[in-house]
């Protein structure tokens, strides 16, 4: 039984050690089969796309078959329309400070575009995994939390869920990314003479800084204003 009970455990962990990289490697890419990619040459490359988060690269295939990998510092903007959610995603590089304990230091990034205007919401996306069930839309800091189904797994046991947590931003009219934390103070900060118009939408239209889309309608709002 012990050896049985051995045998069981070595096969797991053999299977564990070899098959989580290429699940977490997975997890570190979005891949989009039709798409564009603008460079700062103007030049513009169209195939399918490989954007990885972990590295700030994203590869387009031609139709001749090569892969070419770019930078932020090399990309305008690209874009790929996500048949899942039948929406067409725009990606963009800017510069911002990955440490907040380091506000001087900034590095370009690539950015999802959720809305433009004079003042544009942005975010970025990575993968986690939890073992809360349901998990909760709004996580802290101005992160939420989005579920992300997929065919693959670490083990049979299935007490994990595998999420996307999404951190938004506003990138200002003088091109400052600033980092939602705190959605409501942050925004907040920006209303000014505004403020009373903009207190008085969200709570007429009973919206929440703790749900992404009606983030989304405030930010359209305000640039409405």
């Amino acid at each position: 039984m012990f050896q049985k009970s051995l045998y069981f455990w070595s096969i797991f962990l053999i299977i564990s050690t070899f098959c989580y990289p290429a699940f977490a490697q997975n997890l570190n890419k979005h891949e989009w089969v039709a798409g564009k990619v603008v460079l700062t040459t103007g030049e513009t490359l169209s195939g399918a796309l490989s954007y990885f988060y972990n590295k700030e690269i994203i590869q387009v295939k031609g139709a001749d078959g090569f892969t070419r990998a770019f930078s932020p510092v090399n990309v305008s903007y690209f874009q790929g329309f996500n048949e899942k959610k039948q929406v067409l995603q725009i990606f963009k590089p800017f510069k911002w400070s990955p440490n907040p304990d380091v506000p001087g230091f900034k590095t370009p990034a690539f950015f999802e575009v959720v809305t433009e205007g004079k003042y544009t919401l942005v975010k970025r996306t990575a993968f986690v995994i939890r073992n809360l069930d349901p998990v909760p839309m709004y996580a802290s800091l101005g992160r939420y939390y989005e579920p992300y189904s997929t065919n693959e797994t670490l083990h049979s046991g299935k007490n994990y869920q595998i999420t996307r947590l999404h951190s938004y931003y506003v990138l200002t009219p003088e091109n400052e990314i600033i980092n939602l934390r705190n959605p409501k103070k942050d925004l907040e900060n920006l209303y000014q003479d505004k403020a009373s118009s903009m207190k008085a939408y969200i709570r007429d239209k009973k919206l929440s800084y703790k749900n992404p889309v009606a983030l989304t309608h405030v930010v359209q709002y305000f640039n409405h204003l």
